[in-house]
């Protein structure tokens, strides 16, 4: 027996349906035995491999001519279902004969004289045909090469994204939210790409869709407006929103324009063929609206950030009559172990739709709020709270057909949380998925769900990624790196570098202390913060507001605890933090981050451990790390509440708010007892001591205030009540109202009672203006 080692080279080409891209470097050489059938990762799942390939011969390897004996199958490539295709053994040396397995089922061929055999592969899957090559004396030696076959490309995605390829196919174009820029790369150079152009936007662009003659459209979420762009040179042109509306995803179909309205659950249709560019229709389609994608069939889906407990949600829209029709990703109810956890898909973002135009993918993270103490009798550990999860659904039958999940297929990915950005290779063989936290991105082999490759530390908080045209390079948006970095993706051979990494803002726009601090605050890669890559502080406050989840924290010494909104508190500006006030400090988070993310923490252990530091109304922590105060610098900045869409159009209250207000105020009522100032709370420490009250809303499960008696609650500001569903610290009230009516019996809470339902809904339309 002896061992070889034997390689094959990736074949390049253009990505049109009569020369369809390349294998992304799932070329192998494999034992003499049957390839692993389709659908396998078949013997090197990660890439392009040198593989040891057994060889058996009676006696010495011989030689024909004097050439050793040495089978080559020829380069891996792609094939469509039900095409005949050859399998070519004639690059092979010191052969006189050649026997193909095909990998099919069917039997191999007896051994002949023809090195070439067709072959029709009727499914799709990655297959992995064994070529076994004889010598005039009968030894004999085997290698494979793999053949990728999929259905023919009918589908060309379109779905919302921080980057894009545009209608050339050379150029991309990136947003950068935080200096309101759209930046153009292009190709420069050989195999090279350099900064082309950096356009001006509206306020926090936060995606861009390119249009098909070569302007681009970005959504600005603070600006409440739609841009469209031209690279070239030409005319900008800008479309004002409703106020508060909070655009995110744009996605472009032909001159039609959708954008989704996330704070008003609504899609609006904008026909940017002249000028101005012109709002169509507003479509009520699902609350906290998100992501947005076209569907093969032409509807609209859109994606729901953030959704209830039991159910994750999206929604599709027909155009023709803008009928909305439900999606659901199940609650996944498994028990945690150190590979899996249960739990509910959160931060639903893109969706993803196969190039085949079968099936979609939702890339996002799973919460597991089902699980804890209290909840389950068993504490929650760094890497059962949250994982990063992949969403599959199927579109059986085409145009019309019901967008269903695949629940089987649920993909967990091992030491990542949040998935923020994915993209399929143009063959939809291959799946690219950006893990936020862990700055990584997970090539997936969709035909078995395996993952078949990694890209590691590609820079801070990855949020897009796009292929070019031919597939070899993924272009990885580092959107706290401040950089577009590009990889050749071609071959996996071995770990992929960046070939080029371009620089997206014209200047920083933050301070390097608030950059710093908000660089760690999306990061789970830096073991000082947590372990195996899972938490970061922006999985539970990406963007810096609440993922609206109730999470089991009777572990720490508390209870259910709804996550708050960062925004407008500007970190202590508004008392202690916490619905307990169980932090005088943000660098307090110093604690989560040991303990809850095992994190080996951004402190020295010599000052962690010195008086009562580590304590959370201990010692202070501040002044003692550059990077945990740059942390809470950050936290400290976000000091502005979003704009509620409740509003009028030029921002003034409603009258149903106005009469809400003057209740508020009312004596009798006794809300500004507690909600009382310009903050509207009275949250402080007096004498040490926090300021606490007891409203009539605490149960067994609200549990401790570290690891004492909860005797009452800080008063949260209602600034920004409208972004925060569900209320209360237990998250138990799904709307104000409830808050009012159901989850106040005693007049605990304010002397509510007496209201009417119209005053009732005067009070809410209130509260849910505060801004």
């Amino acid at each position: 027996m002896r061992r070889l080692l034997l390689t094959s080279a990736l074949a390049l080409g253009a990505c049109h349906p009569d020369t369809l891209p390349p294998p992304q470097g799932d070329t192998d050489a494999s034992t003499g035995s049957t390839g692993a059938g389709p659908g396998s990762d078949g013997p090197a799942s990660t890439g392009t491999t040198a593989a040891e390939v057994d060889t058996t011969a009676s006696g010495d390897a011989g030689t024909t001519d004097g050439e050793p004996l040495l089978p080559d199958p020829g380069q891996s490539f792609y094939a469509l279902v039900g095409e005949q295709v050859e399998l070519d053994g004639s690059a092979s040396t010191g052969a006189v004969l050649y026997s193909w397995d095909l990998d099919d089922g069917s039997e191999p061929t007896e051994p002949s004289p023809d090195p070439v055999v067709p072959v029709a592969y009727a499914t799709p899957g990655r297959y992995h045909p064994v070529l076994t090559v004889f010598d005039a004396i009968g030894n004999q030696l085997a290698a494979s090469v793999t053949v990728t076959v999929t259905e023919v490309p009918s589908h060309v995605p379109r779905h919302d994204a921080t980057v894009a390829r545009l209608a050339d196919d050379a150029r991309v174009a990136v947003v950068s939210p935080d200096s309101d820029e759209l930046t153009i790369v292009g190709p420069a150079g050989e195999n090279g790409f350099a900064v082309l152009d950096r356009l001006p936007t509206c306020a926090r662009p936060r995606t861009a869709a390119a249009l098909s003659d070569g302007r681009v459209a970005v959504a600005c979420q603070d600006d409440d407006a739609v841009m469209v762009l031209d690279p070239d040179g030409g005319p900008s042109r800008s479309l004002a929103l409703p106020y508060g509306a909070r655009p995110y995803g744009v996605v472009a179909d032909g001159s039609t324009l959708w954008v989704t309205l996330q704070a008003r659950g609504e899609l609006a249709r904008v026909d940017a063929s002249g000028d101005p560019l012109a709002l169509e229709a507003m479509l009520p389609v699902i609350p906290d609206a998100r992501g947005v994608a076209i569907l093969p069939d032409g509807r609209v889906a859109v994606t729901r950030w953030r959704s209830p407990d039991d159910e994750a949600q999206l929604a599709v829209l027909d155009p023709s009559d803008g009928a909305v029709e439900p999606v659901t990703l199940a609650f996944d109810p498994k028990a945690p172990s150190d590979t899996e956890s249960g739990g509910i898909p959160s931060y639903l973002d893109q969706l993803l739709v196969s190039p085949i135009g079968d099936r979609a993918v939702v890339p996002s993270l799973q919460a597991n709020i089902g699980y804890g103490e209290y909840l389950a009798d068993e504490a929650l550990t760094f890497q059962t709270t949250l994982r990063g999860v992949i969403s599959w659904l199927d579109l059986p039958g085409g145009g019309g057909a019901a967008l269903e999940e695949d629940f089987e297929r649920r993909k967990q990915l091992d030491n990542h949380g949040l998935l923020s950005a994915g993209v399929f290779s143009s063959r939809g063989d291959y799946l690219f998925v950006a893990a936020r936290g862990s700055r990584a991105v997970e090539r997936i082999d969709t035909f078995n769900g395996g993952q078949a490759g990694s890209l590691i530390d590609v820079g801070y908080a990855p949020s897009g990624l796009v292929l070019s045209a031919d597939d070899r390079y993924l272009f990885v948006d580092a959107y706290l790196s401040r950089t577009l970095v590009v990889y050749d993706v071609s071959d996996f051979a071995v770990l992929p570098l960046p070939v080029e990494t371009l620089t997206i803002p014209s200047a920083e726009p933050l301070s390097p202390e608030l950059l710093r601090g908000k660089q760690l605050f999306n990061d789970s890669f830096d073991p000082r913060l947590a372990k195996d890559a899972y938490i970061a502080c922006a999985h539970c406050h990406l963007d810096g507001e609440a993922d609206r989840r109730t999470w089991d924290f009777s572990d720490r010494g508390e209870g259910l605890r709804n996550t708050i909104d960062l925004h407008g508190r500007g970190g202590t500006a508004h008392g202690p933090i916490h619905w307990s006030a169980n932090f005088d400090e943000v660098q307090d988070f110093e604690n989560d981050i040991r303990h809850a993310a095992q994190g080996l923490g951004l402190l020295d252990d010599a000052d962690w451990n010195a008086g009562t530091t580590s304590q959370s109304l201990g010692d202070p922590k501040a002044g003692l790390s550059v990077d945990l105060d740059a942390l809470a610098a950050y936290v400290g900045s976000l000091d502005q509440f979003p704009r509620s869409p409740l509003r009028e159009p030029d921002g003034s209250m409603s009258p149903a708010a106005l009469a809400g207000e003057a209740l508020f105020l009312s004596p009798m009522l006794g809300c500004v007892g507690c909600h009382a100032g310009p903050r509207l709370t009275d949250s402080e420490f007096i004498a040490g001591d926090p300021v606490l009250h007891d409203v009539g809303t605490l149960t067994p499960a609200s549990g401790q205030r570290l690891g004492g008696p909860l005797t009452g609650l800080d008063t949260p500001t209602l600034r920004g009540l409208w972004n925060g569903p569900p209320y209360l610290h237990d998250g138990s009230a799904a709307t104000v109202l409830q808050v009012l009516t159901t989850h106040n019996p005693s007049d605990q809470h304010g002397l509510t009672s007496t209201l009417d339902a119209q005053q009732l809904d005067e009070l809410a339309a209130y509260l849910l203006s505060l801004e």
